[in-house]
């Protein structure tokens, strides 16, 4: 097995993991979660007021009703279930939400006509736009980002991720971060070019395009 197919075979068994553990989750503790809040506001209901000034079970469900939404988080960034249900679009749309909780102001245009794409192309544009995101999160201080999604003239796919955060010099990145050097490696093994144009104070341009694939 030569490095890139090694490469290959690591990525598709973390893909495997993560969607054992997302099932996990979603299909066990959210579930018994939820159980536990429906048996609780049933509770609540039935005592004199319904329940409203009891401050001890209000919390025992303000912290239950946290753990859902904490489960919810985990099960989406393990590989969150629109990813194989609804598809790219939709789960992108998760990612999006969840970073307009820091980024003042996020755009998505998508432009694939509803189509689904191949398993693996779907999950190699996913897990780039989750990593971008996070950089911009993390590291880029931004006001602004867009995402645009969009099938070339050539029947390839073109993904854009771009922020109006402090920039950097890609040259500089030390050795132990793999983040850009990751997506670089995901867009080749499909035949993919991705690359990041930045400098400091002008913010980050993250450009993948992936070659033509039939659709599944």
């Amino acid at each position: 097995m030569n490095g890139e197919q090694a490469l290959r075979a690591l990525l598709d068994r973390q893909e495997r993991e993560r969607q054992l553990v997302a099932y996990e989750i979603h299909d066990g503790l959210a579930q018994y979660l939820s159980a536990a809040i429906m048996h609780l506001e049933t509770y609540a209901a039935g005592l004199p007021g319904g329940g409203g000034s009891n401050g001890h079970l209000n919390e025992v469900l303000r912290l239950l009703r946290e753990a859902t939404a904490e489960a919810r988080h985990l099960i989406s960034g393990l590989r969150p279930p629109a990813l194989d249900e609804l598809g790219l679009i939709e789960a992108i749309e998760t990612l999006v939400a969840d970073a307009a909780l820091e980024i003042p102001s996020i755009d998505f245009e998508p432009d694939l006509a509803g189509e689904r794409l191949p398993p693996d192309l779907e999950t190699t544009l996913f897990r780039i736009t989750q990593e971008s995101l996070t950089n911009i999160r993390r590291h880029a201080q931004a006001t602004r980002a867009s995402i645009t999604l969009r099938r070339r003239s050539d029947g390839g796919i073109l993904l854009t991720i771009a922020d109006d955060g402090q920039g950097f010099d890609p040259t500089a990145i030390p050795p132990q971060h793999f983040g850009l050097e990751g997506i670089r490696q995901r867009a080749g093994l499909l035949g993919g070019i991705a690359t990041v144009t930045s400098a400091p104070g002008q913010g980050t341009v993250v450009e993948v395009m992936l070659p033509p694939r039939p659709t599944g």
